[in-house]
């Protein structure tokens, strides 16, 4: 390991084969596997609670509150943890962000027994920090350890572990709930099985192999760029966030999975208990499925990368479009027939308007997730080093995590008119991000992030 006197102290040569220990416990996919175990057992289970709608909850403002509080949270930090956890490692980043899952759990373990919201607020706020370090490192892991020419692959491996935690939760909450026909919270049981599946997490995170140990098959090894202070972290930081390519893409940040905040309250006002309990396992399979498509995609060298960019993002941006057009149809007949005197939802499962009302969330799920994807894949082509891989998926899960702090807190007050208020910002959302993120696509080069050109071909034009 060289020393330089400027602001670079640690840096490797990714193109330059070097020797390490062969063990399958130092190589990537065992190093995927341990971070996508981790995203099963946090997040994922996480996710399985907000797919039964507002956590399981029979109300759901004031989880809709407590999640306001762990995004803003997450925001806060997620944007700063990418350079903490260059300072730490991204094995105790990894570790760290595992800490605050169980503790959201059982504050809401506590909130379904007695109404107890001040555990509630609190868990929800060491979720909401210990996240922000989660997030930046996992998403730096499963970016930077892979060979570029791979990352598309692992990328649709991760996304395909965060929708696996929900569907093995889904699968549990639909056995302890398939018989509970009416609106409602789920049972407390629920909450017990999902707490200790969260705990599992941080001894996870542990195994994970440091970068610089890492090999891949390729021979080539992982770059890392550490700046030589904590100050000069961070203003690698700042620098980076007021970058043209970075402005031009936080309208897309922002609205990536805004939606998610309103999918839960949909689930929780318009859904039995046992509906939703299908919708927490059956849903993810649509992210699954889009994640491969576009990987499939993405990965096709034959293609222009700005072609496949191109289609890419168009393909995505319609069925969202088409969705939140499809919700305002919906919404306008659920508010036509209450105000004709007719019993509104909930819906049950396969019995009158259910085909047509979960066929929305599933495609939420399917572009939503696919969003996520493709501006992780998009980061992925401007740098090939480990710290500013961090930083940018810092940066991007802050502001990701900034626009749900603000879909929440729309969803912490009930009424239809919140429903709509919901609606047109993330249709309006949606429609402003396209022209900047276009603009983005044009600068791509060919060849970046196909792990065949240089290592100066791994940035595109600013």
């Amino acid at each position: 390991m060289s020393k330089l006197p400027t602001a670079v102290t640690d840096q490797y040569d990714e193109a330059k084969p070097v020797k390490h220990s062969r063990s399958w416990l130092r190589s990537v996919p065992f190093n995927i596997l341990i971070a996508c175990g981790v995203s099963f057992t946090a997040p994922g289970m996480w996710d399985a609670l907000g797919g039964l709608g507002a956590g399981g909850a029979a109300v759901p403002y004031a989880v809709s509150a407590a999640n306001a509080l762990v995004y803003g949270l997450f925001a806060i930090v997620c944007v700063a943890a990418g350079a903490v956890n260059n300072r730490i490692g991204l094995k105790y980043g990894l570790a760290l962000g595992a800490i605050g899952y169980p503790l959201y759990g059982a504050g809401l373990y506590t909130n379904s027994t007695g109404t107890n919201t001040w555990f509630l607020l609190f868990g929800s706020a060491i979720c909401g920090i210990s996240a922000g370090f989660f997030w930046a490192a996992e998403a730096a892991i499963i970016i930077g350890y892979p060979s570029p020419g791979d990352r598309a692959f692992y990328l649709a491996v991760w996304q395909t572990a965060k929708a696996a935690g929900p569907i093995v939760g889904g699968a549990i909450n639909l056995g302890l709930n398939a018989n509970r026909k009416t609106a409602g919270s789920v049972s407390t049981s629920t909450y017990i099985v999902f707490i200790v599946i969260m705990c599992l997490g941080l001894p996870l995170a542990l195994c994970l192999t440091p970068a610089d140990k890492i090999w891949r098959k390729d021979g080539s090894r992982i770059t890392t760029n550490l700046a030589s202070s904590w100050s000069n972290e961070f203003k690698a930081v700042g620098k980076l966030f007021l970058t043209r390519r970075i402005i031009l893409l936080l309208p897309a940040f922002f609205i990536s999975y805004f939606y998610n905040g309103f999918v839960s309250t949909w689930l929780t006002d318009y859904f039995t208990v046992r509906s939703r309990a299908f919708s927490s396992f059956f849903t993810n399979f649509a992210g699954i499925f889009s994640s491969f498509l576009l990987a499939a995609l993405l990965d096709n060298q034959k293609i222009h990368i700005k072609t496949r960019a191109r289609v890419a993002f168009v393909s995505i941006i319609t069925v969202l479009l088409g969705t939140w057009i499809w919700a305002c149809i919906l919404q306008a007949q659920i508010f036509s027939a209450s105000t004709s005197g007719s019993s509104a939802p909930p819906f049950d499962w396969f019995q009158g308007g259910f085909a047509k009302s979960y066929a929305l969330v599933f495609f939420w799920q399917f572009g939503g997730q696919a969003f996520q994807q493709f501006l992780y894949w998009l980061i992925g082509q401007y740098t090939s080093d480990l710290s500013s891989l961090s930083h940018h998926t810092g940066i991007l899960r802050g502001v990701e995590a900034l626009g749900q702090t603000v879909a929440w807190a729309m969803q912490s007050r009930g009424g239809v008119a919140s429903h709509w208020v919901s609606i047109g910002v993330n249709f309006g959302g949606t429609v402003a991000c396209i022209v900047p993120t276009w603009i983005v696509l044009n600068d791509l080069v060919s060849g970046v992030g196909t792990g065949v050109g240089t290592r100066s071909e791994c940035h595109a034009v600013e």
